[in-house]
């Protein structure tokens, strides 16, 4: 059987169960030319279909919480004569959809560890998706990251769309940018405006969540936000009758308010979801 396969150019197993079968039969020949196939060194080394496919990737996501899952990625192009900054770095959530950015110069991996401090001053990110750009997939910034217990998630080589969250963001930020930029005949640096762009999209009802980013981010009343996350548990027909159920709620939700000043933020994020 090894001279078979090796003879006719290490021919695949169901080529070898072909030629074999018609002239020859014996016990389990079938299970020792799928051994002989398989434990070929040549056909190991040399051919490109070594092993059956592990199964499709999974799908990561969506966020349940704030800062459960962010997005690192980089704009660049911009420059010019008014600004010598060429790049903005931006780290979106893709909960809230709150956007962070560095505006740099280059793209190193200090410019990334900046970005991840700015935001990890009030909350702990628990996974980063990124593309392999050099400054991320430095040692640097992955010991940054394994020191602060951050795992990190690269997407393919040349496959924007597996961070499509991001790739949308930035194009919106970039169409904000240039418009504030050019909407007057003295054009100003893009650095001066940048700041301001983002602010408003943080402030902004986003299409997908139906609330701004700002909101969902730090600013939500609890009794809206514990509304929103339990709308499932409350029957269709509920106040028709009886107001009952609403003043029992408002007194409910008073005691909590008081002791977290009527905002809700990611630090209740269990409490308030648990009740």
């Amino acid at each position: 059987m090894k001279n078979v396969h090796t003879d006719l150019g290490h021919i695949g197993i169901k080529q070898m169960q072909k030629m074999i079968s018609s002239v020859y039969a014996a016990e389990n020949m079938t299970k020792n030319i799928k051994l002989i196939c398989e434990g070929c060194i040549v056909c190991l080394k040399n051919k490109s279909r070594g092993h059956n496919k592990y199964g499709l990737m999974s799908h990561l996501g969506p966020a349940t919480k704030p800062f459960q899952i962010c997005s690192i990625d980089t704009v660049g192009g911009f420059g010019g004569t008014r600004s010598t900054k060429r790049y903005l770095h931006l780290l979106s959530d893709h909960f809230t959809r709150y956007a962070y950015i560095l505006a740099s110069s280059t793209q190193n991996a200090n410019d990334f560890i900046k970005l991840i401090k700015n935001c990890a001053e009030s909350d702990n990110i628990e996974l980063i998706l990124s593309d392999q750009c050099p400054g991320i997939n430095s040692k640097e910034f992955k010991r940054f990251l394994d020191e602060n217990n951050i795992p990190i998630i690269f997407t393919a080589v040349n496959s924007p769309f597996s961070n499509g969250l991001n790739e949308r963001l930035n194009q919106t930020l970039v169409n904000k940018i240039r418009c504030r930029m050019n909407e007057h005949d003295k054009k100003k640096a893009w650095t001066s405006v940048v700041h301001s762009c983002v602010q408003k999209y943080n402030e902004t009802e986003h299409t997908v969540t139906g609330y701004a980013p700002k909101s969902l981010g730090c600013n939500m009343s609890i009794k809206v936000h514990y509304l929103h996350s339990h709308l499932d548990r409350f029957p269709d027909n509920l106040g028709e009758i009886t107001e009952e159920q609403g003043e029992r709620f408002h007194q409910d939700i008073k005691c909590m308010e008081d002791r977290y000043q009527g905002r809700w933020d990611t630090h209740i994020w269990e409490i308030t979801a648990g009740l």
